[in-house]
């Protein structure tokens, strides 16, 4: 599937990068060497948990970013990691990353992401107060 660079628009190609045993396909930038990565494939390139949880478990409903996400075309949302911002697509979670990003990422230590910012805490809190998919009634009434 052709993707494009949600910054600059030029298209996405395909790159193999190597960790240990594992290869992950990411899509690159030519134009601003950002990269575009599937759900799952941060962690393995990093090995970080907590920072995978960011970009999965724990990502809000707030959508902060100005960019669509080039797999599915979805809203993305900025989290932010130890300084680094990744945009993260609210709908299929693949991850945005701009030049040197993932070098950064790969620097922070995991037991420094364990405990989740305030702000995080009360944006995770809205997103649980929210109107659920089942619908209206179903909220009101905790059915």
């Amino acid at each position: 599937m052709k993707r494009d660079c949600p910054k600059c628009f030029s298209a996405l190609r395909s790159e193999i990068i190597r960790k240990g045993i594992w290869k992950v396909e990411i899509d690159k930038c030519e134009s601003c060497f950002g990269i575009f990565l599937d759900k799952g494939e941060l962690m393995t390139l990093t090995g970080n948990r907590p920072l995978h949880h960011l970009t999965t478990k724990h990502l809000g409903i707030d959508s902060d970013s100005e960019l669509l996400c080039p797999s599915c075309g979805s809203l993305m949302d900025d989290e932010h990691a130890e300084g680094v911002e990744i945009d993260v697509c609210l709908q299929c979670n693949g991850v945005w990353l701009d030049k040197n990003e993932l070098d950064s990422l790969r620097e922070i230590d995991s037991a420094s992401m364990k405990v989740l910012s305030p702000e995080k805490l009360a944006e995770l809190y809205d997103a649980d107060q929210s109107v659920s998919s089942s619908g209206l009634f179903s909220w009101l009434f905790g059915r």
